[in-house]
């Protein structure tokens, strides 16, 4: 017998909430979309047009929707605490886009009344579920590069943005909007045991009065260090995510992975020599036999996020992004944005002199 397709609703169809879970849903099969919420008329049209779904203006009209089982929510984050206490009160699991909430107490009150009434709360984190990072945490586990100490993460570009995403008031800001999916990933590799965090926030080329460059350093107990780079207003692209271990290092740049590492069974043997006159005062050296591999991100790695939720749902499945990680990413969001203390604006000029 098969088994019955899990009734949902999407509120919110901008960008993310009609570019990729209502298209995810519509063909998903273990998810039937049957409604969508949005206050823009046209947009409500499309939806019934596209997707023979219904489609209302209040999200409050939304939750009554006939036998829901589960709510996507894909709203500007100030909407996302409120919307989603309602969408459990009524009943319902819920998927709410990151960052989880504006605030840790709103994400905790979020994930608080969830156990309370027995429902799952997940967070969208797009980018953990890709191909190129499940991909990287097979490298890793594999051992090649040996113990991780030191990840560096970026998103390099130049936008002057002009949206929501521009201003405080709604959330916004690359801290919140990029920084969401840069803290996740590293605390997935460095781990949670935070001991310290280095933030710079800056202004430069966005509209708002929200940061778009963003300087985090984090080093947990262990010592290991997690970089993140997010810059909005950069001429230059020079990494994307690079990986250290006691054995060799990753890299991934467009797509392609290069590990370069060593066998510590290969190495010469070697003594400390604690004299004060350097032999032939030569310089020490190492001739590491390194090899190197350079390889293509397996497509086939990528994890179906609805897929993981459905599952939960039925079988009591681990969630892919359980709300105690989410809550962690937005507690450092918070550390990172004390310890910045302020946005520092580097604007640049309107005019040429």
């Amino acid at each position: 017998m098969a088994t019955k397709p899990l009734r949902i609703g999407v509120a919110g169809l901008g960008r993310i909430g009609w570019n990729f879970h209502c298209k995810t849903l519509a063909a998903h099969p273990d998810f039937e979309l049957v409604a969508v919420q949005d206050i823009e008329p046209e947009r409500r049209q499309e939806a019934e047009r596209t997707y023979g779904v219904t489609a209302y203006a209040e999200f409050a009209d939304l939750l009554r929707h006939a036998d829901l089982d589960v709510v996507t929510i894909a709203t500007p984050t100030h909407l996302h605490h409120d919307m989603a206490l309602d969408a459990l009160s009524a009943g319902h699991h819920i998927v709410i886009e990151k960052p989880m909430a504006q605030e840790v107490s709103e994400a905790e009150a979020i994930a608080s009344e969830a156990r309370r009434r027995g429902r799952l709360v997940t967070v969208y984190q797009p980018h953990r579920v890709m191909a190129y990072f499940q991909h990287l945490t097979r490298i890793l586990q594999a051992g090649t590069i040996g113990e991780v100490y030191h990840v560096r993460r970026a998103l390099f570009n130049f936008a002057r943005r002009n949206d929501w995403q521009s201003l405080q008031r709604y959330g916004g800001g690359m801290l919140n909007n990029y920084g969401a999916h840069c803290i996740d990933q590293v605390l997935q590799l460095i781990g949670y045991d935070i001991r310290r965090i280095f933030c710079n926030l800056r202004l430069v080329a966005s509209l708002g009065d929200a940061d778009d460059v963003v300087k985090i350093l984090i080093e947990t107990h262990k010592g290991v260090l997690g970089e993140i780079d997010i810059n909005q207003a950069s001429a230059i692209r020079p990494y994307e995510l690079q990986v250290w271990g006691a054995h060799g290092a990753v890299t991934l740049e467009r797509n392609t992975f290069t590990v370069r590492y060593f066998d510590p069974a290969e190495l010469p043997e070697k003594a400390l020599d604690p004299g004060l006159a350097s032999a032939n005062r030569a310089y020490p050296s190492d001739n590491v036999p390194f090899r190197e591999e350079s390889f293509p991100v397996d497509p086939s790695l990528a994890v179906d996020f609805y897929g993981n939720l459905a599952s939960a749902i039925r079988e009591g499945t681990p969630l892919l992004v359980p709300p105690e990680e989410t809550l962690a990413v937005m507690r450092t969001i918070e550390r990172c944005r004390e310890d910045a203390g302020r946005i520092l604006e580097t604007r640049i000029a309107s005019e040429r002199p």
